[in-house]
């Protein structure tokens, strides 16, 4: 018992020591496995693989926003065409048959676009074309023509 009162300051410094090389071990441990976590396969560090993936991200926003403005100005074209139609086929007169006159409405989602008509009879056939605008023409529409364009619109039509 007397070396321990003699040197307890040596042995003190030496457990001292011994904790602090244990400790020292501990960390360097955790640094290796922290830099095993932060190398990625390409090489870089995670900083700079979250530093590219913040470009890329906004570049890919901006591609988005890019191809938003494109479809809104492509579905304010596509409506502008006609894509309601209606084709109505009937007898103009009473001594022909087989419904060889028709109305043809063809307009778009705002009843814009035109009304083609086509009477046939036995000595000669016409063919008139009617510009229609919200559904209505500055020409007199027949009964045919106006239930085109009502059927090409989507109306029901008695």
């Amino acid at each position: 018992m007397e070396f321990v009162t003699l040197y307890w300051f040596e042995i003190a410094a030496g457990l001292a020591a011994l904790g602090l090389f244990i400790h020292t071990l501990a960390l360097s441990r955790r640094l290796k496995s922290y830099k095993k976590l932060t190398t990625l396969l390409q090489g870089g560090s995670l900083e700079e693989f979250i530093c590219r993936l913040e470009e890329r991200s906004k570049s890919q926003q901006q591609l988005i926003a890019d191809l938003s403005s494109q479809i809104a100005s492509l579905q304010a074209e596509v409506a502008a065409y006609p894509h309601c139609w209606h084709l109505l086929r009937y007898n103009a007169f009473d001594n022909t048959g087989s419904n060889l006159s028709f109305s043809l409405a063809l307009l778009n989602a705002r009843a814009e676009g035109f009304v083609l008509t086509s009477i046939f009879g036995r000595e000669d056939s016409r063919v008139y074309a009617k510009p229609v605008v919200g559904g209505k023409s500055d020409y007199t529409l027949s009964e045919e023509e106006i239930r085109a364009i009502k059927i090409a619109m989507g109306e029901r039509v008695r």
